[in-house]
Order: structure tokens, then C-alpha cells, then sequence
């Protein structure tokens, strides 16, 4: 068996909305690898899902730093801080435009939907060496295939929305 050296591996980001872009934004600047899974079609899917619904908060909070420090040099024109965005204008004046600079759009992988995360070689009963060993992600993609990625560290930014637990 081949050793992987962990710290050579990406980190899986699961989740193209806001805290999962955020997350990859941070992570670039960190000089860090992310590679980001997103189960919808495009960026922000469970955002747009609710699109009509206008945001509590302003812009302001809604615009991660990191996030507009990759978005300023494309041209991006940031929205009026103070103005409430709808999940709709959410997704098309930010998340679309952050997913599509070069740096995140060549680490996106839409249509892919994450099944597992384990860590690669061990097993519930096996613990020896576990916080030395990479994740592997096993994932679904739109074409049914089954991939495994391997992975230093992964950030979970799937959100609720499709797993919702009511009162």
C-alpha cells in the first residue's frame, strides 16, 4: 500500500452556498487546495430553492472578506451594504460570481452529490493512526458514477435545507 502524505491532499468543501465559498475563499488565501462539492446544478441550489425570500440581513454581512478580495479584480460591483437581498439576488449578484472566478471555478465540481466520509483505511473498530490517515469522500456524480476523493481535512458547508427537522 502506497502511503499518502496528508498535508499534499485538498480539502473537500461540501457545499457551494455561502459558507462553503467562503470556506474555499479562505482556504486559497491560506495557500491551501480546496476542492468543493456541490449536489445541485450551480452554486447557492438550496439558496435559489427559496429565492423569492428576502434576507434579515443586509449585504453587509452577507459578503464574506475573502470572498470579495477574489471578487473585486474580476469587476464585481459589490451591492449596497445596507440593502436586504433576496435568496434570488443572493445567488446571481454573489455566489454565481464568486463561483465563476478562475480560482473556485476550476476547483467546483457541480452535480455531486457526497454519499461518505470516512477516514481512508480504517474502520469503526480500527482507531490506531486514525488522525494521521487523509478522509476519503466517496461521492455520486450526475452521471451515477462513483468517485472517492481523498482529502487532508473536510468542512462540511452542506447546510439543513435539505434535511430539515421540524418542530
Amino acid at each position: 500500500m502506497v502511503e499518502v502524505v496528508r498535508e499534499e491532499l485538498p480539502v473537500v468543501v461540501i457545499g457551494a452556498g455561502p459558507v462553503g465559498l467562503a470556506a474555499a475563499a479562505h482556504l486559497l488565501e491560506r495557500g491551501l487546495e480546496p476542492v468543493v462539492l456541490e449536489a445541485g446544478d450551480g452554486p447557492g441550489t438550496a439558496v435559489a430553492s427559496w429565492g423569492h425570500v428576502r434576507l434579515f440581513s443586509p449585504w453587509r454581512y452577507d459578503v464574506d472578506p475573502a470572498a470579495r478580495r477574489l471578487l473585486v479584480p474580476t469587476g464585481w460591483v459589490e451591492p449596497e451594504p445596507d440593502a436586504l437581498p433576496t435568496g434570488a439576488e443572493l445567488v446571481q449578484r454573489y455566489l454565481a460570481p464568486l463561483a465563476a472566478t478562475p480560482e473556485i471555478a476550476a476547483r467546483l465540481r457541480t452535480g455531486t452529490r457526497v454519499l461518505a466520509v470516512a477516514r481512508d483505511g480504517a474502520d469503526k473498530t480500527r482507531s490506531l493512526g486514525r488522525d494521521r490517515r487523509a478522509y476519503r469522500v466517496r461521492t455520486v456524480g450526475a452521471d451515477g458514477a462513483v468517485r472517492d476523493v481523498l482529502a487532508r481535512a473536510v468542512v462540511d458547508a452542506s447546510g439543513t435545507f435539505s434535511t430539515s427537522n421540524p418542530l
